[in-house]
């Protein structure tokens, strides 16, 4: 169990009621504290944030460019919203992309959602989509349901459960503190200061999940931590509909599964797939295969010809 963190405008609070400090030190020291929130509206000036908004509720963060909230947590201190506060932006590139491929009707599964942020975006932009973000593990799940009552979407499905390439019960690792690390395998978790729990979650295929709901989705979104290419081995036959995927492979986390990325290029390669990454023009330039002087970590996989029109629109002219 997190304890509750030292809440010091309350402790003062409390000691003027108590008579332990007196009228004027009560209001000297409140008065310190509040000076930080004027901070605020020049460093998030320029930025993606458009509203830090406080109730009694808790603090939501806003983004100018999609208009979305999200619930910033007290303990999560590695989670999106902190992100998009210290940066004033998140994952730029991948999201103008998703949305400008993304359309309305359109099925998109977001695969390690985490607190939501590109399921948000889409079910945003796109109000007659499906989107079905996974996140097994049921803490992370309760911010996700959150975030979705905040934005008042109802055609986003949170589902508990990870995607692996068999259905079972798996035992995850999860910290508090940066629940976007969760993992099989111990990955990022150890970047936060909280135990890390050990959390048995169920886990069902791409390919079974699909069909238990009768979709095909146009879009996939895979942050697994490590365990991607095991995700797209249970989707063998939703692949060959060839859908656009992001999917983030970084060498360190798929060593810990026993593969390298350069494993889901080939497995998609079987599929007439390509990989493409952003440059720093926010074009797409082609990526054949991952080496050790390779610096992107998100790969979009796409079908040269059945996707010609969207590579048509965002891969910089051949020189």
């Amino acid at each position: 169990m997190e304890k509750t963190a030292r809440n010091r405008l309350v402790e003062a609070r409390e000691q003027f009621k108590a008579g332990e400090i007196d009228k004027n030190e009560y209001v000297e020291y409140l008065n310190t504290q509040h000076r930080g929130l004027f901070d605020y509206p020049a460093f998030i000036s320029g930025t993606d944030v458009a509203e830090v908004r406080m109730t009694h509720e808790g603090v939501t963060v806003t983004s100018a460019a999609y208009g979305i909230s999200m619930s910033v947590d007290a303990v999560d201190l590695h989670a999106t919203p902190y992100t998009l506060l210290d940066f004033g932006s998140y994952e730029t590139d991948e999201t103008r992309f998703l949305e400008s491929v993304f359309h309305d009707g359109d099925v998109f599964l977001d695969i390690g959602a985490n607190l939501g942020w590109y399921s948000l975006v889409l079910g945003r932009s796109c109000p007659n989509s499906r989107i079905y973000a996974f996140e097994p593990i049921p803490a992370t799940v309760e911010v996700l349901k959150k975030n979705i009552r905040l934005n008042q979407l109802d055609n986003i499905e949170p589902v508990g459960m990870g995607l692996f390439n068999e259905e079972a019960e798996l035992n995850f690792l999860f910290a508090p503190d940066v629940s976007g690390a969760t993992s099989l395998k111990l990955t990022g978790q150890s970047r936060g200061t909280s135990a890390i729990q050990d959390v048995v979650c169920k886990t069902t295929t791409l390919d079974a999940f699909c069909a238990s709901r009768d979709i095909v989705p146009s879009l996939l979104k895979i942050d697994v931590e490590g365990a991607e290419l095991m995700v797209l081995q249970g989707g063998e036959t939703i692949l060959q509909h060839t859908p656009i995927i992001l999917i983030e492979l970084l060498r360190k986390w798929s060593r810990e599964f026993g593969y390298h990325p350069n494993d889901v290029f080939a497995l998609l390669g079987r599929h007439g797939y390509r990989a493409w990454v952003f440059a720093a023009d926010g074009k797409l330039e082609a990526c054949a295969e991952v080496t050790e002087q390779t610096v992107q970590t998100n790969y979009l996989f796409m079908h040269p010809q059945r996707h010609a029109e969207v590579l048509s629109r965002w891969c910089s002219p051949a020189r």
